[in-house]
């Protein structure tokens, strides 16, 4: 069994080393998180982790529990903070528009692979878009060009760019439903895509620029 001071000075240890990191990544990328912020979330982290340590005698599952919910609350705030991990492509992309378009950069996306992600029977993309066009969903054919020439006319949806539409008309479809159909997008795309999958949808759905039955 760990000394509670042994394992609170290890974690503390821990967290001073990834603010060394993250500063040190700060001349490569942006960090979003001032240094003041990085140090409250730091003592956060770091007081959950010694009310966890308090546990062990009395109830070590419940401190481990404790140690997961705690490691996993200090991933998030990295990543929150502009942390970009090297396994980005394949983590769940989220459904964090801003972040989602400021990590499109981090791959290189294959409109073939978006092609076959759109009419697996997994995303079901197919089935609406293209088996029920116009009537369950827009249609696939023209969808470059509608959002260009039709959608972004919406007032709603001013100051939107072309991807930024694209991005959350997936991962949060109901923020925006076309005029004259009804919501059904599942809402769970976020949790089911990676980035490398979104970035291979979007690059198929902007090959889309012929003319648009609408």
């Amino acid at each position: 069994m760990l000394n509670r001071w042994q394992s609170v000075i290890k974690y503390n240890a821990l967290l001073a080393l990834v603010l060394v990191v993250v500063s040190g990544l700060a001349a490569q990328r942006e960090v979003t998180c001032t240094p003041a912020e990085l140090a409250r979330q730091q003592a956060a982290l770091a007081d959950a982790l010694a009310a966890a340590a308090e546990r062990i005698k009395a109830d070590p599952y419940a401190a481990l529990a404790a140690w997961f919910e705690t490691g996993a609350a200090a991933q998030d705030a990295a990543l929150n903070c502009g942390y970009i991990p090297p396994d980005v492509a394949t983590r769940a992309v989220g459904d964090d528009v801003p972040r989602i378009l400021n990590l499109l950069d981090e791959v290189s996306a294959d409109p073939l692979n978006g092609q076959l992600l759109y009419n697996s029977d997994t995303l079901a993309c197919y089935g609406c878009h293209v088996a029920q066009a116009g009537e369950a969903a827009p249609a696939l054919d023209g969808t470059y060009t509608r959002v260009e020439e039709t959608r972004l006319l919406d007032p709603a949806l001013v100051e939107y760019s072309i991807t930024q539409y694209l991005i959350e008309s997936i991962v949060h479809p109901m923020e925006y439903v076309v005029p004259n159909y009804s919501a059904v997008m599942p809402t769970d795309y976020g949790q089911r895509l990676s980035l490398q999958d979104l970035a291979d949808l979007l690059a198929y759905l902007e090959s889309q620029d012929g003319a648009s039955p609408e």
